[in-house]
C-alpha cells in the first residue's frame, strides 16, 4: 500500500467516518458526510476581542466545513452554498490531500 492509498483509507475509516468525526449534512442538495465547525472571526483572522467589539463583522457567523474532494468540488470565493437549508457565502476554499476546506459566512439576524 502506497501513501496515497493509506491516506484515502484513513479519510474513509477515521476522518469522514460517521462514528468518529463526520456527520451527515446537506450541501447544495447532496447529502454528504461532512465535518462542520462553528468558527469565530477571532480564530479566522487572529483578531483580539477588543478589535472585534469595534468591528461590524461581529454579527457575521462563520462555519468551516471539510468534505472529501471525491464527493464535492472546490467552490469559488463569493459563491453562495446551501448548508442544511441555510445560505452561506464562500469566504475561502482550498483542497489538500483529498480534503476540501471551505470557510462559509452568513449574517446573523
Amino acid at each position: 500500500m502506497n501513501f496515497k492509498e493509506a491516506l484515502e483509507k484513513d479519510l474513509s475509516s477515521v476522518f469522514f467516518n460517521a462514528n468518529e468525526f463526520a456527520e451527515e449534512h446537506e450541501l447544495d442538495g447532496k447529502t454528504l458526510g461532512l465535518v462542520v465547525e462553528d468558527t469565530s472571526l477571532e480564530e479566522l483572522k487572529g483578531y483580539g476581542k477588543d478589535q472585534l467589539s469595534a468591528a461590524q463583522e461581529v454579527f457575521t457567523h462563520f462555519k468551516t466545513i471539510f468534505v472529501r474532494s471525491s464527493d464535492f468540488y472546490v467552490p469559488k470565493v463569493g459563491r453562495i452554498l446551501d448548508l442544511d437549508g441555510n445560505e452561506y457565502y464562500v469566504e475561502e476554499s482550498s483542497e489538500d490531500m483529498g480534503i476540501i476546506k471551505i470557510i462559509l459566512s452568513a449574517n446573523d439576524s
